[in-house]
């Protein structure tokens, strides 16, 4: 629970470090509980686990706070499966709500175990939701001090 106003429930302080501490260009993953974590190589203090929520919820939450990359394409990125079922339109409609909208991308799934071990930071969570993963790239914060 977070003793900080205006921060979502769900997340943790370990979240928010991962979150703040990514700099420009670095992806994070936000996985499903099925998703083989350790094979992508993280350090165990960039691994969080967040429980209890679904991807597209966290997603909508995480994307309020982090800014994605505006200089390529497509700075999230799925696995071709996600657009068997529901996951790649909510995502989709979750990206394009978002402060920095961006268009979804997919990849194969091989295709996107090869990227995600590119990730500085690996979020777990308890969602099964087919083709649930995706990855995330950072992009830069701009304002003033």
């Amino acid at each position: 629970m977070s003793m900080l106003m205006n921060i979502p429930r769900i997340f943790t302080p370990a979240l928010l470090r991962l979150m703040m501490e990514l700099g420009h260009g670095e992806k994070l993953l936000i996985c499903d509980a099925n998703y083989s974590y350790r094979s992508v190589g993280c350090r165990k203090q960039d691994l969080v686990h967040i429980t209890g929520c679904a991807i597209s919820q966290l997603l909508e939450e995480v994307l309020r706070f982090f800014p994605l990359d505006q200089s390529v394409e497509s700075a999230a990125m799925v696995m071709e499966s996600a657009k068997e079922g529901d996951t790649f339109a909510v995502y989709q409609k979750v990206l394009q709500a978002a402060p920095a909208a961006t268009a979804l991308g997919t990849v194969s799934r091989f295709g996107f175990y090869h990227r995600a071990r590119s990730a500085v930071g690996v979020v777990v969570t308890s969602d099964t939701v087919k083709g649930g993963n995706i990855l995330l790239k950072k992009g830069v914060v701009r304002g003033k001090l």
